[in-house]
């Protein structure tokens, strides 16, 4: 039986591009992120919020994590927030995904693009 938190279409501003009339202003990003359970999640049985990862609280973490930084790409979002995630759970039995996406890059007829570090 496979174990995973999902965390679905949860938008954030940061600043994010290439040029400088990117970074002029904050964009909008969209981050998905999956957390698999390598073993029962005891909080499936017990009901209790202190066993299992809090996802209020992640999003908390991640919130702090971006506030001021600058990136030019979107894999290095991703890349910087897989890192602060594993930091965070720092528990080696569960397997992460970080999705990223960058909606309305400014290139005409694209309507968003992503990158993605995952365990699997």
């Amino acid at each position: 039986m496979i174990r995973q938190l999902n965390i679905s279409n949860y938008e954030t501003w940061i600043i994010l591009g290439n040029d400088d009339e990117e970074k002029n202003a904050k964009r909008s990003v969209i981050i998905d992120i999956n957390i698999r359970f390598s073993q029962e999640n005891n909080a499936c049985c017990s009901d209790d919020i202190d066993q299992t990862v809090c996802y209020s609280k992640l999003i908390n973490f991640i919130e702090k994590k971006l506030q001021g930084a600058n990136f030019n790409l979107v894999e290095k979002v991703s890349k910087f927030l897989y890192d602060e995630i594993s930091v965070y759970l720092n528990d080696k039995s569960v397997l992460k995904r970080i999705k990223v996406v960058k909606t309305s890059p400014p290139i005409k007829n694209l309507s968003s693009v992503s990158f993605t570090c995952s365990d699997w």
